[in-house]
């Protein structure tokens, strides 16, 4: 399990980046998040103690909006203003008083995944713990260890651990599995920004073309792919006679 939550957290980081630009962050991310649930189930079973599970929860920030991508037993906050609230739901069964993940990376050939798309504000706290954590801290106490100094966020979780470590001990039970990670947004881009028709001078998408037509000086010779999300033409430039693919 250590070794399936190192690689998916170093994976994922890297593998979102590596998408097309094209794709919207949805796709892009369900896309990574499949690829490791395959390879996290197929190392599973090759292993004859133990499996390659992980619960995983991702936070993509893109423009003014925020993408949440979820399985499993790991818990996610949102801090917005006075407002603490839990943005996962936790994966999990009990049986016989023990708590057991139902979903999670790498269980299964096939994985569900949790997705939330929110805007963001300016200000927005996000929290990331552990399972293990329940049960120690109330929502007013994440709230008062976190503002009581926001603008070092690693002190911030250190506060946070000390104090569910030390509720945790009073009740007696061990801490070892703790841990805290706090994100915050510190400006967001202009929305006007993100609009193509502002960017690009409020110039019309064309029309599908066809052969025949003509557009910002060049011919259409032939329509090579139709999808729906792109066209691809043989064009020819007319005053210069050269043949392109636009």
């Amino acid at each position: 399990a250590k070794q399936a939550g190192d690689l998916s957290v170093r994976s994922f980081l890297a593998d979102y980046y590596s998408t097309p630009d094209h794709l919207d962050v949805k796709t892009s991310a369900t896309r990574v998040l499949r690829a490791l649930n395959a390879w996290t189930y197929s190392q599973s079973r090759q292993v004859a103690e133990g499996s390659y599970v992980t619960s995983l929860s991702a936070l993509v920030l893109r423009g003014t909006e925020g993408h949440l991508f979820h399985m499993g037993d790991t818990l996610v906050f949102r801090l917005r203003g006075a407002e603490f609230e839990q943005l996962t739901r936790d994966h999990v069964t009990d049986l016989g008083g023990y708590r057991y993940p139902s979903r999670a990376l790498g269980m299964d050939n096939s994985i569900d995944i949790d997705y939330a798309r929110f805007p963001a504000k300016q200000g927005d706290l996000f929290l990331f713990t552990t399972q293990a954590v329940l049960g120690t801290l109330m929502p007013s106490e994440y709230v008062q260890l976190i503002r009581q100094d926001a603008s070092d966020l690693d002190a911030a979780c250190d506060r946070l651990a000390e104090a569910a470590v030390q509720r945790a001990q009073s009740r007696g039970y061990g801490a070892d599995q703790f841990c805290f990670q706090l994100v915050r947004i510190d400006e967001l881009p202009d929305a006007q920004s993100e609009n193509p028709a502002k960017v690009y001078g409020e110039l019309p998408i064309p029309p599908e073309l066809s052969p025949g037509d003509r557009l910002d000086g060049l011919e259409v010779l032939a329509v090579l792919s139709r999808t729906a999300q792109s066209r691809v033409y043989r064009v020819r430039d007319l005053q210069s006679e050269r043949e392109m693919v636009m």
